[in-house]
This record gives structure tokens, C-alpha cells and sequence, in this order.
């Protein structure tokens, strides 16, 4: 499914190579963990499941929403609740962040 958003924005020529959506989502996450570092971000191995695991979710959906957080994996680490108790108030602007950066 997300490998047809993929075709769609090649054929429409929003991209100029046909690459799947995953790789590029990982590309994109890459850069963003960059970007954050860059701007002094650190995050601990805990906040780095909940990102690395967004991200996979991004890439196999073409999008994360506040109820993908109460399904597998992310029930394992508490859900919504643990996502707020591991990445605080900023919790809601990195999903925001990550969806909005990652399908771009």
C-alpha cells in the first residue's frame, strides 16, 4: 500500500526516482534524528524505541495516529500513557513532527 503512494508521487512528479516508501521514510528519519541532534536533542534509549518503532509504523502505513499507539508494539511500553511518560509534554509535537517529516 505504502509503495503506491510511492508510484503516485513519481507519476505525478512530486519525486524524481521511484523508490519505496519505507526506504525513503528511513532516509527522511535519518535526517530528522540529524536535525535534532544538530539542534542540541538528545534522546535516551527508551525515547529512541518509541521513535525508532513511530517511524517503523510510519513507513508501513504512510502515517501514525494517537490510536496506532495503543496497538503492538507500543502497548509493551505502556501505550499513549508511556509514550507521554517517556517524551514528556513534547510527546504530541514529535508525532506531529514525525508525520509530518517522514511522509513528506
Amino acid at each position: 500500500m505504502t509503495d503506491l503512494v510511492s508510484l503516485v508521487r513519481f507519476t505525478l512528479g512530486a519525486d524524481e526516482r521511484l523508490e519505496p516508501f519505507a526506504a525513503k521514510v528511513a532516509e527522511r528519519y535519518r535526517s530528522w534524528l540529524a536535525q535534532q541532534e544538530q539542534a542540541g536533542a538528545e534522546f535516551s534509549d527508551r525515547q529512541r524505541w518509541w521513535l525508532d518503532r513511530m517511524a517503523d509504523v510510519i513507513a508501513a502505513s504512510a502515517g501514525i495516529t494517537e490510536d496506532d499507539l495503543d496497538n503492538v508494539p507500543f502497548t509493551e511500553n505502556g501505550g499513549v500513557d508511556g509514550l507521554i511518560r517517556d517524551l514528556g509534554e513534547q510527546a504530541g509535537i514529535v508525532l506531529a513532527d514525525l508525520n509530518r517529516e517522514l511522509t513528506a
